[in-house]
């Protein structure tokens, strides 16, 4: 069978997400620059021995072609990449986790500093007074005394070009191996260890993240790959990876702004959650419920301009249509119906919200609205929905308007529930759906079943279309891509409590 080699690190904490193993309490100190990505493995054996399956296979250079792992990461933008980049440096530098094993590590770190350079400096707490294996001699160098060798300068490098991001360089220093993609790297972490400086697992866990959020928003390059809100978290983010009570559980910790508690209401569905913040309502309702497609224009209504003059010079006469509009090059078009819903999003009384899908596939939102605008919500979604097919015909079932175009198709059905509105894909979706209530001290939630996530990957395809190097398509490419990693997890549930500014957030791996 053919293997494949890939990067060890980029394994790592998929790794231990799927792994068996006890936390460690062990503290060594590794000399990591601060970087916005920071990963450590405090108990390298722990580790070792929680790796499994393919992602062993993956971190050993051992997977097959065909693994379903390995077609995840390529699914992956990020991960394509990673490895046309890795193929380039593995003649210089042909690791696998079989190599790093052989060094009899008792802890392992890892700092990512620049993304769009890939500048990576990679720690090893090795016991061992001599390598089992040779390192590419390079040009030798010294910093502050500290011998190392340059093989090949990265792009952060001066000198280094964009044909290959990640250079070469490393060093031996009391008992650690540092091993960089840059020149600049590897001083940096030189000089953490030269002051000694240094950190140990962020958090209890088999692997523990540090996360710099103020600067990870500003990287471009991490932004365009990885989705990110616009909520209130702010400086940096612990996580780890444990095993609780036969579960994998990821803890988070954090600071930001406290929201208000979340609501909760019936969780027996394919997904449901709900969003402390504004942030996302808008989007969500409009391409999960008001306009369900893959590309959604800001202005979506096209333009009516007047009638040519009868009298002057006319260029084109006998083009003017009386039953369509003007659609000249360069003409603004409209937004429409959207200014209606503008003024919907800022006259919500509270600004969290609610999504459901059911295990039909029936979607809700759920938002606070009161009784007296009842009117003005309805009457933009029949303003939407005329857009987009024409005459809208209201229906009843029981106490939910059930909204209808065409042959009598249902297109929308909204039903109140106390202070709160229900909007969903049909009566059904909404039916029997009561009131979201307190939730004690947690400020956001969500469960997702990932059996019913993974079924519908064939209708994300044919609406996203065939996957562009240019292009990311949501679903199709990051959300499958995901997935793929976590063949055996079934269910994820997250839950996160807030006291003050300080939160704490468990994500729950359910597995076969």
């Amino acid at each position: 069978m053919k293997t494949i080699r890939l990067p060890a690190a980029a394994f790592c904490l998929a790794a231990a997400l799927l792994g068996r193993g006890a936390p460690s309490t062990a503290a060594e100190r590794l000399p990591l620059p601060d970087a916005p990505v920071r990963l450590v493995i405090p108990d390298a054996v722990a580790f070792d021995a929680a790796l499994g399956g393919s992602f062993r296979a993956a971190a050993t250079g051992e997977i097959g072609a065909d693994d379903p792992l390995l077609s995840a990461w390529r699914q992956s933008p990020v991960g394509s990449k990673l490895e046309a980049e890795w193929s380039k440096l593995s003649s210089d530098l042909p690791w696998t986790w079989t190599q790093i094993r052989a060094l009899q590590p008792r802890a392992i770190g890892l700092a990512l500093d620049s993304l769009c350079a890939l500048e990576i400096v990679l720690v090893v707490d090795t016991p061992l007074a001599t390598l089992p294996f040779g390192l590419p001699a390079g040009r030798p160098k010294t910093h502050a005394g500290v011998a190392y060798s340059l093989v090949a300068p990265g792009t952060g490098d001066p000198g280094g070009g964009d044909e290959r991001r990640a250079g070469l360089a490393w060093a031996r220093h009391q008992g650690l191996l540092l091993v960089a993609s840059s020149e600049r790297a590897l001083v940096a972490a030189i000089d953490e260890a030269l002051a000694g400086r240094g950190v140990s697992a962020f958090l209890p866990g088999l692997v523990s993240l540090e996360l710099d959020l103020d600067r990870l928003r500003k990287d471009r390059y991490f932004v365009r790959e990885f989705a990110w809100g616009t909520g209130g978290d702010e400086g940096r983010v612990r996580a780890a990876l444990r095993m609780e009570a036969g579960r994998v559980v990821e803890v988070r910790e954090g600071r930001g702004a406290r929201p208000a508690p979340a609501l909760v209401f019936d969780e027996d569905a394919a997904a449901a959650g709900w969003e402390p913040g504004a942030d996302g309502f808008a989007l969500a309702l409009r391409s999960g419920l008001l306009e369900p497609l893959p590309i959604l224009a800001d202005r979506p209504v096209p333009p009516v301009a007047p009638l040519p003059a009868t009298a002057g010079q006319v260029s084109d006469r006998y083009l003017v249509r009386l039953d369509r509009p003007a659609n000249q090059p360069g003409a603004q078009w409209e937004e429409g119906d959207l200014a209606a819903w503008r003024e919907i999003a800022a006259q919500r009384p509270a600004p969290g919200w609610g999504f459901r899908v059911d295990r039909s596939g029936g979607r809700a939102v759920v938002f606070a609205w009161p009784q007296s605008l009842q009117p003005a919500l309805e009457r933009a979604c029949r303003q939407t929905l005329a857009r987009r097919g024409g005459r809208v015909v209201d229906g009843r079932d029981g106490d939910t308007l059930e909204l209808r175009v065409g042959p009598g198709l249902p297109a929308l059905a909204i039903r109140r529930a106390g202070d709160f509105v229900w909007i969903g894909s049909t009566a059904r979706a909404v039916a029997g759906l009561a009131a979201p209530r307190p939730a004690g001290d947690v400020v956001r939630w969500a469960r997702v079943d990932l059996a019913a996530a993974r079924s519908e990957a064939g209708r994300w395809g044919r609406a996203e279309g065939p996957s562009a190097p240019e292009r990311v398509r949501p679903f199709s490419d990051r959300v499958l891509g995901l997935l793929g990693w976590m063949p055996s997890v079934t269910a994820v549930a997250v839950e996160r409590r807030q006291a003050g500014e300080e939160w704490t957030e468990r994500v729950v791996f359910a597995t076969r």
